[in-house]
């Protein structure tokens, strides 16, 4: 059975138990790909593996060891994660010590939130970097003899992010490994480790989850399958960003998105530039929220196309709202598909450029307004 609730990866699930049928376990693992991809929760998965006294290809989820793995707790597993740098960086105290028992419990608190969901980020405040204290402690640790059986697994979330005192450290470590010791690295950016480090790794890549399999996760767990197409879209695979917009941010973006097209449509000039004052309010405050808005405008988009070439209706993204599109269409049946689209990829491109915000989303919805019935400036 699978001690964490994983999506799948069927590929590298198998490879990971050959891992084990075999007893050949590497010293060093770098598990790499797309934010929200489920290297860090296979990360664990696999050291849950390491240490289930069952001794099966799967972590039994019985054992007093898988019970401790599913806490973060087990006395093998050490896990390792951005913090704010030391004031004195030669110092060899724990990366820890310079924490107050108010954010110790912070720290303890989004550990327990990771156990309970693989795909939540193990955050610290101004945790930008790990530095060279934490992985000392490692060094000081990985050495000693173990009260438990099985390995001693350490894994290094955002592993990219280490020092560069901190990546040469741990290379030491790499070139003297301990027997019965494991380190698995995870990061989305793996061109950003040290070379010495990628080449004592064996890598194993996890790439986006397909759409299918997001949909099924969500369906499982109860979710209405009117948000489920606009979550798994948005998500682009991240499995992060997915939980998030199906829990907290998706009703925004679909309200905000029916209420542009709606006084686009209407042209009510005074909220079309009420809705420039929100959209520069919400770039400003949450500049991802603010993408995800403006590909649902294209989502839409895409839906009245295929609402006007008769296209199934298990295709539409926004199903919820398949009476407003189908009237849309109805009003507007010459509007530019194409046009629209590039017209809010391209005001996306120019904010990227720094382009004037209002400008140009004054520009985009004007452009839209026009697009609407096929008017050629």
């Amino acid at each position: 059975m699978s001690i964490f609730h994983l999506i799948n990866q069927t590929e590298n699930r198998r490879l990971l138990g050959n891992v084990i049928s075999n007893s050949r376990v590497a010293h060093a693992y770098l598990f790499y790909g797309p934010e929200g991809s489920g290297s860090e929760g296979f990360a664990l998965e696999f050291a849950a593996m390491l240490n289930c006294l069952s001794k099966t290809e799967q972590p039994c989820g019985i054992c007093q060891a898988c019970h401790q793995m599913k806490t973060l707790e087990h006395p093998n597993l050490t896990l390792v994660f951005p913090v704010p740098a030391p004031k004195d960086s030669d110092s060899d105290d724990s990366p820890f010590k310079q924490f107050k028992e108010a954010e110790m419990e912070e720290i303890r608190q989004t550990i327990q939130n990771k156990s309970r969901n693989p795909y939540d980020k193990i955050t610290v405040k101004k945790g930008l970097h790990i530095p060279i204290s934490f992985i000392r402690e490692v060094k000081r640790n990985i050495y000693l003899a173990s009260a438990s059986t099985g390995y001693k697994v350490v894994v290094i979330f955002d592993a990219h992010l280490m020092t560069e005192q901190a990546a040469n450290s741990f290379l030491k470590i790499l070139e003297e490994p301990p027997a019965h010791s494991t380190f698995i690295l995870s990061t989305s950016y793996p061109d950003n480790l040290l070379g010495t480090i990628q080449s004592r790794c064996q890598m194993l890549y996890f790439p986006p989850i397909p759409e299918d399999e997001l949909q099924n996760y969500l369906t499982e767990k109860g979710y209405p399958a009117e948000n489920i197409r606009l979550a798994v879209r948005l998500s682009g695979g991240n499995v992060t960003r997915l939980i998030q917009l199906i829990e907290h941010d998706l009703q925004t973006v679909k309200e905000m998105t029916l209420a542009i097209f709606t006084d686009i449509a209407r042209w009510k000039v005074p909220k079309v530039y009420e809705h420039i004052r929100e959209m520069v309010s919400l770039y400003r405050e949450d500049p991802e929220n603010f993408l995800q808005l403006m590909q649902s405008l294209i989502f839409w988009i895409r839906d009245a196309e295929l609402i006007r070439k008769g296209q199934p209706i298990e295709e539409i993204i926004h199903l919820d709202y398949i009476e407003r599109l189908s009237g849309f269409v109805d009003k507007f049946p010459d509007f530019e598909a194409q046009n629209m689209k590039a017209s809010v990829e391209n005001c996306v491109d120019f904010i990227n450029r720094n382009v004037y915000i209002s400008l140009a989303l004054t520009e985009m919805l004007f452009k839209l307004k026009d697009q609407l019935t096929n008017h050629k400036k």
